[in-house]
């Protein structure tokens, strides 16, 4: 259904919605932690970005930017007019950026029939879902996704998974259903 939603957000011509979802599709982060990204945060030599913003301490992370993201990427911090990653987006009251494009999303979602199971987080759900069936080891998926770590070896004494073991278990999350047309997303 992910990509699903995607196709259809490009196909309203909605690229915003559609730039998100290929943005969460491809880094399994937060709606409201995507959407605080500010180009300073984005390292185009190193091709990562740092989550300074997120729900938890676990979710404030460096996490490297999959190869087949990186032109999306580099085509935001360019066009960008207000210093956001993804840009275009008001606060509301409560100071979330994220509110307006969620909603877009839930319209957009159940137009194409996905019922209240189905929202903007099922994509964080998917990419954690595909790095499992990748094999990749819990405590590498984990600061990917900016989950604590509840062991005392990896959670406490841990530094986390270097940037180049995060790169390689990223790059194996890839769209099945996708794979059969040449996979942009």
């Amino acid at each position: 259904e992910v990509v699903d939603c995607l196709a259809a957000a490009e196909a309203k011509g909605d690229k915003g919605l559609a730039d998100r979802s290929r943005v969460g599709m491809r880094t399994g982060a937060r709606i409201k932690a995507l959407c605080l990204l500010r180009v300073e945060d984005v390292d185009q030599e190193k091709w990562s970005m740092r989550v300074r913003k997120d729900k938890s301490p676990a979710g404030r992370r460096t996490i490297p930017i999959h190869s087949k993201l990186q032109d999306t990427v580099s085509r935001l911090v360019e066009e960008t007019r207000d210093g956001y990653l993804l840009p275009g987006l008001t606060l509301n009251k409560y100071d979330d950026r994220s509110n307006a494009i969620g909603k877009r999303f839930g319209r957009l979602k159940t137009d194409l029939g996905f019922g209240p199971d189905h929202v903007y987080h099922s994509i964080r759900k998917t990419v954690t879902t595909l790095l499992e069936n990748a094999g990749v080891p819990e405590n590498v998926a984990a600061d990917i996704v900016g989950h604590d770590k509840p062991t005392m070896t990896y959670g406490t004494y841990s530094g986390g998974a270097s940037l180049e073991v995060m790169r390689e278990a990223l790059e194996k999350v890839a769209y099945p259903h996708v794979m059969k047309r040449k996979e942009t997303v």
